[in-house]
């Protein structure tokens, strides 16, 4: 499998320092070495995006549309970093996504024929002492099949935290080909418990539950661009003031479930594109999600063409020349250059070609993913329903 070959997985524990904020564990996140994305790749994002949140291909519709975690940045694409569950450990390299809340890994128990799990590390079961049977059964659609198997606990450590009594989904059966090339056997989920599957309590919850944080907020400062062993951090806990340049921008959640909020206007070139749209921060998609009418507009503005693939092509020697966009959050104007949004990926023939960022969310609310959490520096705090931004250093 490729990313086997591409992925060099960090394992080690950072030492762990004293901030103003209180103590925090650090683990540096990965990051996948400097390779070029391929198309096939920003289209199966685009999969996965749509199949999270219960959508049809927007593009066919359209033409019918107290830790710190070391993160590896595969292409890009997808940031990762390491958990270990059971006792003892078993450890497996996972995505980290707010836009979703359930925590699942493979199953040991899982078919020769399931080639996603097959690539992967997979949870055994029999090999923990710390194993509790659940019983209960979970399944979690996406867009090629359900994700499914049987609910578990056992000890889930994350650094140097170790949370006991987690509930995780062992998952058997994996559907189609949407994990068989990720960097991540499993995802954790960091949203809220009332959109988890069969009402699990995500992981962070339980570290604030069980008081394992100073504060019940975690934050994410993500490099778009690094090395395997610099891929920034997930930082359980609290916040790093060294990670930003200026005061976070705070903004009450208006919906507890996904890490949601209402985001004031997008500008571009002097336009007021969208107004008093939902947001939703998603570490789980690299994409910048659009509702359909401000898609379209957005992407005529930057002279994107339009792809019978749903993509829309921009000229790579007109980079310098395209505009900021900004996103108005809090009565504050975040800007994303050209640079931020535009992705240079390659064909299968080897070519290059330039793409907008900017994808097309067949919904009435705007996704922001990586490309503008790498910009800026984002802080989620469960505790207060908020949010909030920076500029990240």
């Amino acid at each position: 499998m490729l990313c086997l070959l591409w992925l060099v997985s960090v394992w080690a524990l950072c030492w762990a320092g004293t901030l103003s904020e209180g103590q925090l564990i650090r683990i540096p996140m990965q990051l996948q070495a400097s390779f070029m994305a391929t198309r096939r790749q920003h289209r199966a994002g685009k999969q996965l995006l749509y199949a999270k949140y219960n959508l049809a291909n927007s593009e066919a519709s359209q033409s019918s549309g107290g830790a710190s975690e070391p993160l590896d940045n595969r292409l890009n694409l997808e940031y990762a970093g390491p958990i270990s569950i059971g006792t003892p450990r078993q450890p497996f390299n996972m995505l980290f996504d707010t836009g979703s809340a359930n925590l699942w890994v493979p199953s040991a128990e899982c078919s020769a024929r399931n080639v996603a799990c097959q690539h992967h590390h997979r949870y055994n079961a029999s090999a923990s002492s710390s194993h509790v049977p659940d019983g209960r059964r979970f399944a979690i659609a996406y867009g090629t099949g359900s994700l499914s198997g049987r609910l578990a606990q056992d000890t889930v450590s994350v650094g140097r935290l170790v949370v006991q009594n987690q509930t995780f989904g062992m998952a058997i059966h994996e559907p189609g080909s949407t994990f068989v090339d990720t960097n991540f056997a499993g995802i954790v989920g960091l949203a809220f418990r009332s959109i988890a599957e069969q009402q699990a309590t995500p992981l962070f919850q339980n570290m604030c539950d069980q008081g394992l944080v100073d504060q019940c907020v975690f934050s994410f400062y993500l490099k778009r661009n690094g090395s395997a062993q610099q891929g920034g951090e997930l930082l359980f806990g609290g916040i790093d003031a060294s990670r930003f340049t200026a005061p976070l921008i705070y903004v009450p959640l208006t919906h507890v479930g996904y890490w949601q909020f209402q985001m004031q206007s997008v500008e571009v070139v002097g336009k007021t594109i969208s107004q008093g749209r939902q947001a939703i921060v998603d570490t789980g998609t690299s994409l910048l999600a659009a509702p359909p009418r401000e898609y379209l507009i957005i992407n005529s503005l930057l002279g994107g063409l339009p792809t019978a693939s749903g993509e829309y092509l921009l000229r790579c020697s007109d980079i310098g020349r395209l505009p900021e966009v900004f996103f108005v959050i809090g009565g504050q104007r975040f800007g994303l250059q050209p640079r931020d949004y535009v992705m240079q990926v390659a064909n299968d023939d080897g070519s290059s070609v330039c793409l907008s960022a900017f994808t097309l969310m067949d919904a009435d609310f705007w996704i922001l993913g990586d490309v503008f959490i790498g910009r800026y520096y984002t802080a989620f705090d469960v505790a207060q329903r908020r949010i909030g931004f920076a500029p990240a250093a």
